[in-house]
């Protein structure tokens, strides 16, 4: 009787399958179970302040107050002044433009959960290099350029023809009068209305603007007064000085009782 054997790469595969068969049906190990986070049981406080510049007086307007490690913060006022809720120990940061960063660390035991922290910060001041800017690469090309340049005829007599004095004359007086200009114009016949007052008509009110001034002061006034005197023009004739008693006869007769 003939027996068959089986190969022995056969048996091999046989035993890796049975293997990788049993280990698929075993159960996971089951994980540790995951301990709770911790939770910050520190007490928590009412930080306020001011933040000044460095003599004490001058607010810094919108300056930056952060918790370090933290996305919690905020900004101060006009006035300077801050409010947070912080927690013990927490690294508070002062940030302004133009100032030093200032860190400070809150301390513990508050009471009353309020602690106040006015801050002054210190001028930071950023130099650099003077730069000069230039429309041209170097100095000798602006100079080229400077000497090549070629002013056009009429703008040389435009300027001309603006600074001519009886153009400028002309534009002068057809300009209207500011309020300044008005008001010393007004004082100026005022005082002189009130200076030739007492003399002849004051002309200036009639809107001239010229006032005449009093014939007691016009030597030609007295010479012709001088002159009418001696000719006899001021004299009464005979004939009015009698016309002149009736009637004051005729008055007084009137008003006799």
């Amino acid at each position: 009787m003939k027996h068959t054997s089986i190969p022995l790469l056969l048996v091999i595969f046989l035993v890796s399958l049975f293997t990788n068969i049993s280990n698929g049906q075993q159960k996971p190990p089951a994980t540790p179970p995951s301990t709770p986070a911790k939770t910050d049981t520190r007490p928590l406080v009412q930080l306020s302040g001011v933040i000044t510049a460095p003599d004490g007086i001058s607010a810094i307007p919108y300056s930056t107050v952060n918790i370090r490690h933290s996305f919690r913060g905020t900004i101060a006022g006009l006035d300077g002044f801050y409010s947070l809720v912080v927690a013990e120990k927490d690294t508070i940061e002062y940030r302004a433009l133009g100032f030093k960063k200032f860190s400070v660390i809150v301390p513990t035991g508050n009471a009353e959960q309020k602690y106040t922290q006015n801050v002054l910060l210190e001028t930071d001041t950023l130099s650099e290099l003077p730069t000069t800017v230039s429309p041209y690469l170097t100095p000798e090309e602006f100079k080229q350029a400077f000497l090549s340049l070629k002013l056009k005829d009429d703008l040389t007599e435009r300027a001309k023809k603006n600074l001519d004095q009886e153009n400028m004359r002309e534009l002068y007086e057809s300009l209207a009068r500011d309020g300044q200009e008005n008001q010393l114009y007004t004082l100026q016949q005022i005082a002189s209305s009130s200076y030739y007052a007492g003399g002849q008509k004051n002309y200036s009110m009639l809107g001239n603007g010229v006032p005449v001034p009093t014939s007691l002061l016009n030597p030609f006034a007295w010479a012709e007064f001088i002159k009418a005197i001696k000719e006899g023009k001021y004299k009464k004739k005979k004939k009015d000085k009698d016309h002149d008693k009736e009637k004051d006869a005729k008055s007084k007769n009137n008003y006799d009782y």
